[in-house]
């Protein structure tokens, strides 16, 4: 699958808004277990839902490709983002540069 970052969070503010499923299919991607991902995360059926600073929750999914780790969603306001860093080596900690900067995108004063 190839797309932007636009249009993935097009996918998940229409998923996570109910356009594409029914509430109890949604509700089922939604609950969780444990995820050792990113602190707190929790992770669903093909989601992953995660805390952010500021207190706001996020739903989302992200990947890697080497030199690459991407991650984003939607919370339940609406805001969408997603973001890709880079990275030249694989390192135990890149998922927790990328939630950085998921949060900062989130969490700033506009």
């Amino acid at each position: 699958m190839a797309g932007t970052g636009e249009d993935l969070n097009l996918f998940f503010a229409a998923l996570l808004s109910g356009r594409l499923l029914p509430p109890a299919q949604l509700a089922e991607m939604k609950r969780t277990v444990p995820a050792t991902l990113f602190p707190h995360a929790g992770h669903g059926l093909g989601l992953v839902g995660f805390p952010l600073s500021c207190g706001v929750d996020i739903w989302g999914h992200g990947g890697t490709l080497p030199g690459y780790r991407t991650c984003g969603g939607v919370t339940a306001d609406g805001r969408a983002v997603n973001a890709s860093v880079n990275q030249i080596a694989e390192s135990p900690d890149g998922s927790i540069h990328v939630m950085r900067v998921v949060d900062t995108a989130v969490c700033s004063p506009s």
